[in-house]
C-alpha cells in the first residue's frame, strides 16, 4: 500500500503520459473508423494534465473502490493457491512505474511481479461479470490491450489475469486465473497504436500552443 506522498509522486510521475491501464481508451474506434468517445475524451485528459502537471483523478465508482479494497486479498488467494509469490513493482522501477524503452510518454503501472519473466494483472469484479468470465474460460478481451502495454514496457513475456471475488460462499471457486502470453504480433499492434495515439497528442498539444 503507498503511502499518501508515494501516491501523490506516483500520479505526478503518470500526468500527461499514455498508461496501460488506459491503452484500451486510446484503441477505442467507432465502427466507422472514428475515434470513438473513450479516444477522445482520453486525449483532452492527457492535454489537461500537460496543462497543469496534474493528474485527471477520475470518478471512483462503487465497483472501483470494490477493487482496490480487495486487491491484497486476491493477491494473497493467488499466492495460497498456486505457491507462486508476487513481487512488489516498486522493488524493479521507482514508484512501480515502467516506461517504454522506445515509445516516449507511454508507460505502465502492473499490479505484481513474478519471477523474471511474469507480470500480474488483479481484477475483483461484480458477481455477474466474474461469472461470465469463469463460463467463457479465457483471458476476457477488453483486459488484453492493458495487458499487452504491460509487457511491452516491462519487457516482459507473459502476464497473469487474475480474478477474485470474496463475495462467492465457496472458497475454491473465489479465484479465476488465465496466463496471457502474447505473440511478437499482438506487442507490436499495440505498440504502433500507442504511437498513433500519441502523436495525435502532441499535434493537439502544438495546436493548443500557437492559440495560446
Amino acid at each position: 500500500m503507498m503511502s499518501d506522498d508515494q501516491r501523490g509522486a506516483w500520479l505526478a510521475e503518470r500526468a500527461g503520459k499514455l498508461t496501460a491501464s488506459r491503452m484500451k481508451h486510446a484503441m477505442d474506434f467507432r465502427k466507422d473508423g472514428k475515434p470513438g468517445a473513450e479516444r477522445s475524451g482520453y486525449i483532452r485528459e492527457l492535454l489537461a494534465e500537460r496543462m497543469t502537471d496534474h493528474s485527471i483523478r477520475r470518478v471512483v465508482t462503487d465497483a472501483m473502490q470494490h477493487g482496490i479494497a480487495y486487491e491484497d486479498e486476491a493477491k494473497i488467494a493467488y499466492e495460497a493457491a498456486t505457491g507462486t509469490l508476487i513481487d512488489d513493482p516498486m522493488t524493479a522501477a521507482p514508484l512501480g512505474i515502467f516506461n517504454h524503452p522506445r515509445i516516449t510518454n507511454f508507460a505502465a503501472s502492473p499490479d505484481g511481479m513474478i519471477g523474471h519473466d511474469g507480470l500480474i494483472e488483479v481484477k475483483c469484479p461484480t458477481p455477474g461479470k466474474f461469472i461470465d468470465w469463469r463460463l467463457a474460460g479465457v483471458v476476457p478481451e477488453e483486459h488484453k490491450p492493458q495487458m499487452i502495454a504491460q509487457l511491452a514496457c516491462t519487457g516482459r513475456a507473459w502476464c497473469e489475469f487474475v480474478a477474485y471475488d470474496p463475495r462467492i460462499r465457496d472458497i475454491n471457486m473465489r479465484l479465476f486465473v488465465r496466463r496471457f502470453t502474447p505473440d511478437a504480433v499482438e506487442i507490436a499492434a499495440v505498440e504502433s497504436a500507442a504511437v498513433t495515439f500519441l502523436i495525435e497528442v502532441e499535434s493537439f498539444w502544438e495546436q493548443l500552443q500557437v492559440a495560446a
